[in-house]
C-alpha cells in the first residue's frame, strides 16, 4: 500500500514507471503485476458511456465506496470509503480528493468536487482505508484524480449534451503545441440541470486549463480554472410527503427560496524531477471561493463568506541502505471572512446575525520506508505528524465576544506486509491510523456564536488483510477489514433551525467488512466489472439524550451494496450496461427510520459516425427500470426529513466533434 500511495505522491502522470522509480503504480501497463488489493484504478472510458453528471459514475464501481446526492447540485455529491465521508452535510468530509497530484482537500479536511471538469478525467485512483500516514488530516481513502494531458499537436473539439430533466450542456476545448516541449488545452463549458423536483434548477459554469511543459531539470504541470454555480435547493421530504408526490420540494425551501451562489478561481502547479537516484516532487495552489446560500429558515438563515485558500508542499524520494524512503512536508492555510443574515420569506437578506474570521492553519510531516525482506516479501512503513489550527475572531460583539482556537495534533503511522505468491499474486496485511478533524463550518456552537467546545477529532485504527491477482483473462481483489473508532463526529439537526447541520461525536464504533472486485475479459469484444461490499458498521458506546444507542447500525450506509457493468466493444464503438444494488440502510441513530435498498440498471454507448472518428455520437438511459428510490438520505434530520427522492427513468444524447 505504501508503494501505492508514493506512486500518487510521485507520478503525477502515466509515464513515470515502476522501473523509473522502484514503486508499484496503480497503472497496470507493460509487465503486469497485480495492484494492492484495496486499491482501484478507474480509466476515463466511464464518461463514454454515461451522462458524465458527477464524479459517482467512476466511483460507484469501486467496492467499498458509496455516493449519494447525484442530483441536488446545491448539496453536492456526497461519497464515503469504508463510512468515512458519510457523515457530510453536503460535499465531501473524510476523504482526501487530489487532482494532477495537488490536493483539492482544505487543510480543515473539506472538500468540493464542483470545480472538477469530469471531461478531462483520464484516470481515477482509488484507495480505500485510512492513508493519514502520508495524506494527513481527513485521509479515510484516497481519491487520485488524472486528467489527460494537453495535444501536441493543434485540435479543436465540441461537445453537446441534452437529455430528460432539463439537462444542457455544452463544452469546447482549443489545444496544442506552443512550441519548446510545452503544451496547452483550454476548456470552456456550461450546464444547466432543472432536475426532477420543483425548484431544483442549477447551472454551473467552469473554465479550466491546463498546460505541460518539460524541462531540462524536469517537468512542470499547471491548471487554472473558474467556476459559477448557481443552484436551488428542494431540500428534504418526510416519507408521507414523498408518497404522496416525490417531485416536490420541501415548503420551507420555498418560502425561503433555498439554494446558493459559488464563484471560485483556482491554481496550481507542479514541479517534478526523477532521476536513477532519487525523485522530487513540488506543488502549490492558491485561489478564491465566494460563496453565498440560503438555507430553510428565518434567523441567521442567510450565509456569505469569502474564503482565500493556498499551499505549498514536497516530496523527495532517496535509496539509502537498503530502504526505499520517501520523505514530504506540507503546509496549507485557509482564510473566510463569513456573515449570517436572517433570512426572510422570498430569500430576502434581513438583519445581519454573524459576522466572523475563520481561519484553518495545517501542517504535516511524514516519512515512508520500504524494503525486501526476502525473496517475495516486502515491508511498507509510514509515520506522519500533523498539526491544525483553527480560529475564529468574533467581529459581531453585540452578543458578547466569540473569539477562540481550537488546536489539533495527531501522529499517523501505518505498516503493511505484503508476500508475492507467484509472480501475479499478492497477499497483503496492514494496519493503520486515521485522524479527522472537524472542519470550521462543523464546529459552529449549536448554543450561539464561536466554535463548540465539545466537539473532539474522530480517531481510527484499522487492519485488512487482502489478496489480489491476474489471471490471463481477469483480474481480482478480496479483502477483509475492521476499523475501531472513537468520538466518531455525527450530524443532527436542531428545531429552530431545520436544514441547518450540527455535529457530536458519539463515543465508539466499530467497522468491519468485505470487500470482493472481479473483472473478466470473456472474449475480445465482451468483458464483465463486478464488485461486492459486505459491511458491519456499529455503535459501540453511544449515549445521547438518556438513549443508549450502542448495538445500533450506523446510519447513512448500506450493510451491502453491489455493481455489475456488462460491456460490448466491438472495434471503436462502446455499449455499456451498468447495474447497481443498494441493501437496505437507516435514517437516524436510533435506526427507527429504515431505508428500502433498490436495484436500478443504466445502459449508454459511444458510437463513431466517420471513419476518422471526428464525430461521436453518446446516447443513454438512466434508471432503466424506473425504480423509486433515495437519491439522498439526511442522517438525523428534523421532523423526519430524511429524503430526497431521485428521478425516474430518464434519457440523454450527446454529439462530439474533435478536429
Amino acid at each position: 500500500m505504501r508503494r501505492a500511495l508514493a506512486c500518487l505522491l510521485l507520478s503525477g502522470s502515466a509515464t513515470v514507471t515502476a522501473q523509473t522509480l522502484q514503486l508499484d503504480p496503480l497503472i497496470v501497463s507493460g509487465d503486469a503485476e497485480p495492484a494492492p488489493p484495496s486499491s482501484t484504478q478507474l480509466d476515463g472510458s466511464a464518461a463514454e458511456t454515461s451522462d458524465a453528471l458527477s464524479l459517482d459514475t467512476w466511483l460507484q464501481q469501486v467496492p467499498g465506496v458509496f455516493a449519494q446526492n447525484r442530483y441536488n447540485l446545491a448539496q453536492g455529491l456526497r461519497p464515503s470509503i469504508r463510512g468515512f465521508g458519510a457523515r457530510a452535510a453536503f460535499g465531501v468530509r473524510g476523504i482526501q480528493v487530489l487532482v494532477d497530484g495537488v490536493p483539492l482537500t482544505l487543510p480543515d479536511g473539506q472538500t468540493e468536487l464542483d470545480v472538477l471538469d469530469l471531461e478531462a478525467v483520464e484516470r481515477i485512483d482509488v484507495i480505500r482505508g485510512p492513508a493519514a500516514a502520508l495524506f494527513g488530516n481527513a485521509a479515510g481513502g484516497v481519491i487520485a484524480i488524472e486528467t489527460a494531458d494537453p495535444p501536441e499537436s493543434f485540435e479543436t473539439g465540441a461537445r453537446i449534451t441534452a437529455g430528460e430533466l432539463g439537462l444542457r450542456r455544452w463544452r469546447a476545448t482549443l489545444g496544442g503545441g506552443l512550441g519548446a516541449d510545452t503544451s496547452a488545452r483550454l476548456a470552456l463549458g456550461e450546464q444547466r440541470l432543472d432536475g426532477a423536483r420543483d425548484h431544483a434548477n442549477s447551472q454551473v459554469r467552469r473554465l479550466n486549463a491546463r498546460s505541460r511543459t518539460g524541462l531540462a531539470n524536469g517537468r512542470v504541470k499547471f491548471n487554472a480554472s473558474a467556476l459559477d454555480v448557481t443552484a436551488q435547493d428542494p431540500g428534504s421530504l418526510t416519507r408521507a410527503q414523498v408518497d404522496d408526490d416525490p417531485g416536490q420540494a420541501a415548503a420551507n425551501n420555498l418560502r425561503f427560496d433555498a439554494g446558493e451562489r459559488i464563484r471560485q478561481q483556482r491554481l496550481s502547479g507542479r514541479w517534478l524531477r526523477t532521476t536513477r537516484t532519487a525523485s522530487w516532487s513540488l506543488q502549490g495552489f492558491a485561489g478564491q471561493r465566494l460563496f453565498e446560500n440560503r438555507l430553510p429558515f428565518e434567523s441567521g438563515g442567510q450565509v456569505s463568506f469569502d474564503r482565500r485558500f493556498g499551499g505549498l508542499g514536497g516530496t523527495l524520494t532517496t535509496t539509502t541502505a537498503g530502504w526505499d524512503l520517501t520523505t514530504g512536508l506540507d503546509l496549507q492555510h485557509q482564510r473566510d471572512a463569513r456573515r449570517r443574515y436572517d433570512n426572510l420569506d422570498g430569500g430576502v437578506r434581513g438583519d445581519l446575525a454573524l459576522d466572523q474570521t475563520e481561519t484553518a492553519t495545517g501542517s504535516g510531516l511524514y516519512l515512508a520506508a520500504e524494503r525486501p525482506l526476502g525473496p517475495g516479501w516486502q515491508l511498507d512503513l509510514g509515520l506522519r505528524l500533523d498539526h491544525l489550527r483553527i480560529a475564529v475572531d468574533d467581529h459581531f460583539g453585540s452578543d458578547g465576544d466569540d473569539s477562540g482556537d481550537r488546536d489539533f495534533d495527531a501522529t499517523s503511522w501505518s505498516a503493511q506486509l505484503a508476500r508475492e505468491l507467484g509472480a501475479d499474486h499478492r497477499l497483503t496485511l496492514r494496519v493503520a491510523s486515521a485522524f479527522e478533524s472537524p472542519t470550521a463550518t462543523e464546529l459552529a456552537n449549536p448554543d450561539g456564536g464561536g466554535f463548540n467546545p465539545d466537539l473532539d477529532p474522530a480517531r481510527a485504527t484499522a487492519a485488512e488483510l487482502g489478496v489480489s491477482g491476474l489471471t490471463p483473462s481477469a483480474s481480482y481483489s478480496i479483502v477483509v477489514f475492521t476499523t475501531r473508532l472513537r468520538d466518531e463526529l455525527v450530524p443532527f439537526e436542531r428545531d429552530d433551525q431545520p436544514g441547518r447541520t450540527f455535529y457530536r461525536n458519539s463515543g465508539r464504533s466499530s467497522r468491519d467488512g468485505v470487500e470482493l472486485a472481479w473483472t473478466q475479459q470473456l472474449t475480445p469484444r465482451w468483458s464483465t466489472h463486478a464488485g461486492y461490499t459486505f459491511s458491519q458498521f456499529e455503535f459501540d458506546d453511544y449515549m445521547r439524550d438518556g438513549m443508549d444507542f450502542a448495538g445500533n447500525r450506523q446510519p447513512g450506509i448500506p450493510r451491502q451494496h453491489g455493481y455489475l457493468t456488462v460491456s460490448w466493444a466491438p472495434g471503436a464503438t462502446l455499449l455499456s450496461l451498468r447495474g447497481r444494488f443498494i441493501g437496505e440502510l437507516y435514517a437516524d441513530d436510533a435506526n427507527s427510520t429504515r431505508v428500502p435498498g433498490h436495484a436500478l440498471l443504466d445502459l449508454g454507448g459511444s458510437l463513431p459516425l466517420d471513419a476518422k472518428r471526428r464525430w461521436t455520437l453518446r446516447a443513454g438511459v438512466n434508471n432503466l427500470g424506473d425504480i423509486d428510490y433515495a437519491d439522498n438520505v439526511r442522517i438525523n434530520a428534523f421532523g423526519g426529513r430524511y429524503f430526497e427522492p431521485a428521478p425516474g427513468r430518464h434519457v440523454y444524447a450527446g454529439l462530439e466533434a474533435a478536429f
